[in-house]
């Protein structure tokens, strides 16, 4: 019996194309990671008019003392609105970054002690992250540019 050869020529050109192309799209994901910081901007935006953290745990009342100081009582973290205002996203080719220059953010986001002698507790008040609601739209933002490679 003799011998039977078979042969299969795979054209994958186009397959390749892709790739490439695919490959040189990721190298700089500016854009989606732009729509990715505006999508988390609002989501911090809500936390601050729901007085909550990215996880949904209510943020902590003011205390008493601080509720006899300030003119608006309830506004927690909004004050004069400066935290508030000074929270902006900035893209990057490989990441997001979203966050505050203003120096007691973090005091605000973390917890702990402040003021004269550091004889404030201030408690921990997240305000900046990712909620889970967030997730599918950060998703369909890395997909669209993902699919953009076509």
């Amino acid at each position: 019996m003799a011998g039977i050869s078979t042969s299969i020529t795979v054209d994958d050109r186009e397959v390749q194309d892709l790739l490439k192309r695919l490959s040189k799209r990721m190298r700089d994901m500016t854009p989606a990671f732009a729509e990715i910081g505006e999508v988390v901007m609002e989501s911090v935006q809500r936390n601050f008019e729901e007085k909550r953290a990215p996880d949904g745990t209510p943020w902590k009342p003011l205390a008493a003392s601080t509720l006899k100081r300030k003119r608006h009582a309830g506004e927690i973290l909004i004050g004069g609105g400066i935290l508030f205002g000074s929270i902006h996203p900035e893209a990057h080719k490989d990441r997001v970054a979203i966050g505050t220059n203003i120096i007691y953010g973090a005091i605000h986001q973390l917890g702990g002690f402040a003021g004269r002698g550091h004889a404030t507790e201030i408690p921990a008040r997240p305000y900046l992250g990712v909620r889970d609601d967030d997730w599918p739209e950060i998703r369909a933002a890395i997909e669209d540019w993902i699919m953009g490679a076509q």
